[in-house]
């Protein structure tokens, strides 16, 4: 009797190791992403650096994924992550923020005061010459990293720039007056200075953005993310789980992989709701009727997620989408466009029939479960 009141206070007690809505910032509960993640790696801290862009959908796992290479870049490498949108829309706001963080973050290392930064980079507005502006950023900088090099003259920084989209698109707060010379002046620092090595992340728009008229062009290394693999998914699945003593069944396991098409978001939700069904029944167990509940409580109350994406696609993918949401898409010459960006954005897949026969057809499905009941439920 003893050892039972124990087992159920130590249930009811236990903490719910699943994040959603949130970025992981530690490794802890980190999984998958290993290829992306070590080729980055490689990449940044290589003598002939490479920089980055990730792009993928919203609650993809981008932000996670830029947390885990600030763990792992350990000095004399300098990881700087930062979110433009926190610094503002202007060219002279971005970058005297980008370099405030930066000689703060430096200062740390080296432990010796550093020059201040210039007074016309401190107090530059929107009036103020952007060549001007330029040329002064560009000697505080090569301050910053001439302290930096007294401690070690292999040292670089990495900027793991997240919300990219916002850096690089259009906004109706900057000053339409002023050219926008943001994308023009960040190529010239990256290749300008080998110590400053750069990652940024964004959604598929960013691709739009850094295309062959723009001055970002062919100096990034794209990295797309996608679902996670069906090994990596049941891993996020189990693993979290059995730190804190619980185990999902197969079928559990198998219904959040056919609702959540492998999202690391929606697997996360799907757990963290059907771990806290199980622990109000006081049970270390998770089984088929916890997921299908969590699933009915997702679509009732996240719903306002769901019509963001929704909403953020444009008539042709939306068109698309809702087809798939029926019955799958043979993929032909007059949609193949179209589908290619929702497979980019995970949310639907292709499937090949019939393969390697006069028969053979590809066609497109809807990849989450969770996605086709909404759509379902909108009446689309």
């Amino acid at each position: 009797m003893g050892n039972d009141v124990r087992t159920v206070y130590a249930i009811s007690q236990m903490e719910n190791p699943y994040i959603f809505g949130e970025p992981l910032r530690s490794d802890r509960m980190f999984f998958g992403r290993v290829a992306e993640r070590s080729e980055i790696f490689r990449g940044v801290t290589k003598a002939n650096k490479q920089n980055y862009l990730i792009t993928g959908p919203r609650r993809s796992g981008k932000t996670s994924l830029l947390y885990q290479l600030k763990t792992r870049l350990e000095f004399p490498f300098v990881p700087l992550m930062v979110t433009p949108e926190s610094f503002g829309h202007q060219h002279h706001e971005l970058f005297r923020g980008l370099l405030l963080r930066l000689r703060d973050q430096v200062l740390e290392i080296v432990g010796k005061e550093l020059p201040r930064i210039d007074w016309y980079i401190a107090n530059a507005s929107a009036e103020t010459p952007i060549d001007m502006f330029n040329y002064y950023f560009e000697k505080d900088l090569k301050k910053i990293l001439t302290g930096l090099s007294t401690v070690s003259s292999q040292a670089r920084v990495v900027l793991l720039i997240d919300e990219a989209t916002f850096l690089l698109g259009e906004s109706s707060e900057r000053d339409k007056r002023v050219p926008d010379f943001r994308q023009e002046f960040l190529r010239h620092l990256l290749q300008a200075f080998d110590r400053v090595a750069c990652v940024l992340a964004g959604t598929p728009q960013i691709l739009r953005m850094t295309s062959v008229t723009s001055p970002l062009y062919n100096i990034f290394s794209g990295i797309k993310l996608r679902g996670l693999s069906r090994y990596e998914t049941e891993q996020l699945v189990r693993e979290p789980a059995r730190s804190v003593g619980v185990e999902f069944e197969d079928e559990a396991v198998d219904r959040i992989i056919d609702l959540g098409g492998c999202s690391p978001y929606y697997t996360q939700a799907l757990c963290g709701l059907s771990l806290e069904r199980a622990n109000e029944d006081v049970r270390q167990s998770v089984l088929l009727p916890d997921v299908q509940q969590s699933a009915e409580t997702i679509l009732d109350t996240l719903d306002y997620g769901l019509q963001s994406v929704w909403e953020a696609l444009d008539p042709e993918e939306q068109e698309v989408l809702a087809k798939t949401a029926k019955e799958p898409v043979v993929v032909d010459r007059t949609n193949q466009d179209v589908i290619s960006r929702l497979v980019d954005m995970n949310l639907i897949q292709k499937i090949v029939r019939d393969a390697s026969t006069p028969a053979e057809r590809t066609f497109a499905s809807i990849k989450a479960e969770i996605d086709e009941q909404w759509l379902q439920r909108q009446g689309v």
